[in-house]
């Protein structure tokens, strides 16, 4: 349970807002295992922080925030804030009250007030609270009018306007629309509202009801006049549970720049247009809607151990037809690196593929005086092999890594990646790769960094460290899907972030 309170001076006005957060955001967990859900991040962001930019567009410079469950996580968040005075009360009844009883706690502050009250759950637009105090009625709920929600709370008009009822149980033949939690009472309505939560919370001793329930008393015995403020046009998502988080980070990530507004798409492809032998649904559909509007569409592997035919004919199988030079692989930038060396010989750890594509390019493979040894992801290990590897490490040849990855997804579960393999040399030989090439390593787009620029290529993964991480690297806008190795949770306490989030790529159809 959290409360903020404001005070903002409004052409001389002074006026008081109070922020309420419900609960502890089980539905949110394991993210709010360790923090309270108003700072849980919503596209790169969290959710407190688009509520404290509301206020200051709206003016807004002291807020009192009651904290109850890990509520030292907001003192840390809040402690370096210089633009608005800040002070914390607790709540260390959290567990068994709700808001109504965190806006009681609160009364000393703001009783005979007027004041500006909200949820400390929403994603919001900054000019949501500003609409409210620059409307000059006194009493307003901010409406989204015209849209039904089950799970929002709605409300009901008389013919002059005022507000009649607030509740989830409104049907949608009387609800007017969903009310977006934001409140802004005057004074006197100030006094009336606090007298029915005192006789809620001290005479009828019950903490656990919600702030509406006072208010909807009021509406129906026509004690408070309220009426709507209509912010349809406004961005808003309230945030309980993982679907609408989804929503928030969908709809808050592109309001500045779309999803649709690059010029060329990178798609990396185990994890993203496939999971193993699975395809992702309507992966072929998102990369044709991206070509019919005339993007250009590359693809992209760390997975060396197949060549460039091998993901042409499986992204046949999906209804994608790629040209060669759309796909760019991790050991063609190991071969284009050695060729650059004027390499003449090396040893291959890795798949008869990976050796096809090395001897294709004029580089002999030996296993006596190799000038490197490549280790790629090899799906047909044997024991001899890294015995030779090992024989000629451990006499002084380098080597180098195709990619960095542990694992690679499959439709089981992750199995080991070269990333495995490479901990195994380094732990046996006491020495490590001279150079790892594959994502993160930006070299991976400098060719289409050259050709497009930075700014208008979106690469496309599933992997933090990998594919994110490069394109944070390079400059490139960033897309992670949540069909492969990273979940939502992984994001929450990652340092690379990606410009947007979503379920999977079919987001791009939306």
């Amino acid at each position: 349970m959290y409360s903020h309170l404001i005070t903002v001076s409004l052409e001389g006005k002074r006026l008081l807002g109070v922020i309420l957060a419900a609960g502890v955001g089980s539905r949110l967990r394991p993210m709010t295992n360790l923090k309270p859900k108003c700072l849980v991040s919503c596209a790169g962001k969290p959710i407190l922080d688009y509520q404290l930019d509301a206020y200051r567009v709206a003016g807004i410079k002291r807020v009192i925030i009651v904290v109850g469950y890990e509520g030292q996580a907001i003192r840390e968040h809040v402690k370096h804030i210089k633009d608005l005075s800040i002070e914390i009360v607790a709540n260390d009844d959290y567990e068994i009250t709700n808001n109504m009883y965190s806006l009681y706690l609160v009364k000393r502050f703001i009783n005979g007030e007027a004041f500006v009250l909200n949820n400390a759950d929403l994603a919001v637009d900054d000019n949501v609270v500003k609409a409210l105090l620059e409307d000059p009625r006194d009493n307003l709920i901010a409406v989204d009018v015209g849209r039904y929600d089950e799970e929002s709370m709605k409300v009901t008009c008389l013919d002059d306007g005022r507000i009649s009822d607030i509740s989830k149980q409104i049907g949608p033949e009387k609800a007017v629309g969903c009310s977006i939690d934001f409140y802004k009472f005057s004074d006197n309505a100030s006094s009336t509202l606090f007298a029915e939560i005192d006789r809620v919370v001290e005479v009828e001793e019950n903490l656990k009801d919600w702030t509406e329930v006072a208010m909807q008393r009021l509406f129906q015995a026509q004690g408070l006049a309220a009426e709507v403020c209509d912010v349809s046009a406004l961005d808003w998502v309230e945030i309980d549970n993982y679907e609408d988080l989804q929503r928030a980070d969908s709809l808050f990530s592109q309001r500045t720049r779309s999803i649709a507004d690059y010029e060329a798409y990178v798609f990396d492809l185990d994890g993203t247009l496939y999971v193993g032998s699975e395809t992702v649904e309507d992966g072929d559909l998102a990369v044709q809607r991206l070509r019919d509007a005339g993007k250009s569409v590359y693809f992209m592997s760390n997975n060396s151990s197949k060549a460039v035919i091998d993901y042409q004919n499986r992204l046949a199988t999906m209804g994608i037809n790629a040209d060669e030079s759309e796909i760019i692989l991790s050991s063609q930038l190991v071969i284009q690196e050695l060729l650059a060396r004027s390499v003449e010989k090396v040893f291959v750890l890795g798949t008869v593929s990976l050796k096809k594509a090395v001897l294709d390019a004029g580089i002999e493979i030996c296993t006596n005086d190799p000038e490197y040894v490549v280790v790629g992801y090899d799906t047909e290990l044997a024991y001899s092999k890294l015995i030779d590897a090992c024989r000629l490490i451990n006499r002084g040849v380098d080597y180098v890594c195709t990619h960095p990855d542990v694992f690679c997804p499959s439709e089981h579960g992750p199995i080991p990646d070269i990333g495995a393999l490479t901990v195994m040399l380094q732990a046996t030989t006491g020495k490590a790769p001279t150079e790892v090439f594959g994502k993160p390593n930006t070299v991976m787009v400098a060719n289409l960094v050259d050709k497009y620029g930075a700014d208008q290529i979106l690469m496309i993964g599933d992997r933090l460290h990998t594919d994110i991480a490069m394109a944070e690297a390079a400059g490139l806008g960033s897309l992670l899907v949540l069909t492969g190795e990273a979940s939502r949770e992984d994001l929450e306490d990652s340092s690379v972030k990606p410009n947007y989030v979503e379920p999977s790529v079919r987001a791009i159809l939306a």
